[in-house]
């Protein structure tokens, strides 16, 4: 592409990459997308900030979504959140795509529990998938997606809770692999991912 000129090769290339991977996966605008672009290349390339024009990326943005963005019914995620309500039901934050590592998710989820348990609420433990435990499907790495999970108070165990997300996956038609152990992520074998950002023409 012709903008992929106007910077340093590199940049242009993970840009690219972190463009098509958050289409893909579905749940930013382009606005949220260029976003955390700016905010990369401040961090990574702060000599090609002066290079990068918000408004003419946004066109770019919109270019490749029209190419990558999931299309179809949505049915595997569709399921998959309403495992996760049902989790939530049962005093587990279950959170999607929660940040990049195993790190960001558990920070995410810990935050979140003690809001809600400040607030009363009965709170047992966390459940996530990451943006990396993602990526490794829309890369084509594997075709599993791991969570990641853990108990706040010494009952339920980090066992019990995961068998309730275990149970959870399973009962609404994921195929699940786990060996009953805190230690291990609990996996959905053979999954596709076809979430999709439903407001297709935005800002």
């Amino acid at each position: 592409m012709e903008w992929k000129n106007m910077l340093d090769e590199c940049c242009a290339d993970e840009l690219e990459e972190m463009v098509i991977d958050n289409i893909r996966v579905g749940f930013l605008s382009n606005s949220e997308i260029l976003e955390e672009c700016e905010e990369y290349i401040e961090e990574n390339y702060p000599d090609d900030c002066c290079k990068f024009n918000p408004d003419e990326f946004l066109k770019i943005i919109q270019f490749l979504r029209n190419k990558h963005q999931n299309t179809g019914d949505q049915k595997n995620f569709l399921r998959l959140d309403s495992a996760f309500s049902n989790l939530r039901k049962q005093g587990i934050v279950a959170l999607h795509c929660a940040g990049f590592t195993q790190s960001d998710g558990f920070d995410d989820c810990n935050e979140i529990a003690s809001e809600k348990y400040k607030n009363g609420e009965r709170i047992i433990g966390c459940c996530f998938y990451t943006m990396q435990d993602l990526a490794h499907i829309l890369h084509e790495e594997n075709t599993s997606l791991y969570f990641s999970f853990g108990n706040y108070f010494d009952q339920p165990s980090a066992e019990e809770v995961g068998q309730k997300i275990a149970e959870e996956l399973g009962a609404v038609g994921f195929s699940v692999k786990w060996d009953k152990t805190a230690d291990t992520k609990i996996a959905i074998e053979d999954f596709e991912w076809d979430k999709c950002y439903l407001t297709l023409f935005m800002s």
